[in-house]
């Protein structure tokens, strides 16, 4: 268990962890009452896009690559 600067939160089977989950449960649920499923999801999908653009080490490098699956060049 990580405790030597006392940051928890994301380690497993910690108070601090179980708070977080369940913080981010709440959101959820009210995410799903209050803008129902398709709504809930399109927000999911910007938050998990804008999470990884951010946390993306070589972002035009990844950008490029991830653009070139999808729409491969011409005469490839």
């Amino acid at each position: 268990m990580n405790t030597q600067n006392g940051n928890d939160w994301l380690t497993i089977g910690t108070m601090k962890c179980g708070l977080l989950l369940g913080v981010c449960g709440v959101v959820l649920a009210f995410l799903l009452i209050f803008l129902g499923f398709w709504e809930t999801l399109m927000v999911v999908a910007f938050f998990a896009v804008g999470y990884w653009l951010g946390a993306c080490q070589g972002k035009s490098a990844a950008i490029k690559s991830t653009i070139n699956k999808l729409f491969p060049p011409k005469g490839e």
